[in-house]
């Protein structure tokens, strides 16, 4: 069973790349044939984790995202490993490695 690490990060999935990572790269999003739900579940997703900063003034110190907007992510974090388990089937593990904002 290969392992394979999953990591929200800024900008990944808007780049065509998932937040999949397989012996530390990051891998593209058409590589793993993911529903199109799923990959539009991952766009919303990174989306999300984008809000934490303000991308006018990144080292904004007041800069919060919504409260909505982190429930949003906190929610549909482990929604979407387990449909990404269900789709890479028996022969990937997930590790996962992003966390709840």
């Amino acid at each position: 069973m290969k392992q394979v690490i999953f990591r929200v990060d800024y900008g990944m999935v808007s780049h065509g790349l998932a937040p999949l990572f397989v012996d530390g790269h990051a891998t593209e999003l058409e590589f793993w044939g993911l529903s199109s739900d799923i990959v539009r579940r991952l766009r919303r997703l990174n989306e999300l984790y984008d809000r934490q900063i303000n991308w006018d003034d990144p080292t904004d110190p007041g800069w919060r995202m919504s409260e909505r907007d982190r429930s949003e992510f906190n929610a549909l974090l482990p929604f979407v490993v387990s449909e990404l388990q269900v789709a890479l089937g028996d022969r990937w593990q997930i590790v996962v490695e992003s966390q709840s904002i």
